[in-house]
């Protein structure tokens, strides 16, 4: 079955939003930045659901917006997944059935360098760390892992655009 949605996996601070956007741009596709589509659609940002509704309750919107983003997105989408989107399993095998998905990854150490402190499971570094050593299985289980770590975003970019040209949908490799 041949796709035309990339979607992009990966812990916090390896990219997927900043690669997601260059490579709809060269793709010529449309993106979708689940966590910011929670923001327009809650009105609240991620930090606020996390510390008022809870994990749980952030967790449901993920997944209903990211099954609404793969079900009703245009040809050519390249959608730029949360941290913890594919933990749970109806997500993961709806991406992973639907869509191209590359992992991106880094060391703990540049995830570290890279984390602003706005990620309510990451917000120091300690709890970063944390986070990465209890998801590192769930990580190396996802496929087309892609390190980010010594690449540009656009290096990262072009790596993913070669890698998923020959496996979407022919009408769709016109780029």
């Amino acid at each position: 079955m041949t796709k035309n949605i990339i979607a992009l996996a990966g812990p916090p601070c390896s990219g997927k939003s900043t690669v997601g956007r260059i490579l709809s741009v060269s793709l010529q596709a449309d993106f979708i930045d689940i966590d910011c589509r929670i923001e327009a659609e809650t009105e609240h940002t991620i930090e606020w659901i996390f510390n008022n509704k809870g994990e749980e309750a952030f967790r449901a919107v993920e997944k209903k917006i990211l099954l609404q983003a793969v079900t009703g997105s245009v040809p050519r989408t390249v959608i730029a997944l949360g941290g913890g989107a594919l933990l749970d399993l109806e997500s993961r095998t709806r991406i992973e059935r639907k869509t191209i998905l590359f992992t991106l990854s880094a060391s703990p150490e540049t995830l570290v360098d890279r984390n602003s402190g706005q990620r309510p499971l990451a917000v120091d570094p300690s709890g970063l760390r944390t986070l990465l050593k209890n998801r590192e299985g769930h990580y190396l289980s996802l496929g087309n892992q892609v390190s980010t770590g010594n690449r540009t975003p656009q290096q990262v970019s072009e790596i993913i655009r070669k890698a998923a040209l020959p496996l979407l949908s022919p009408q769709d490799r016109l780029f």
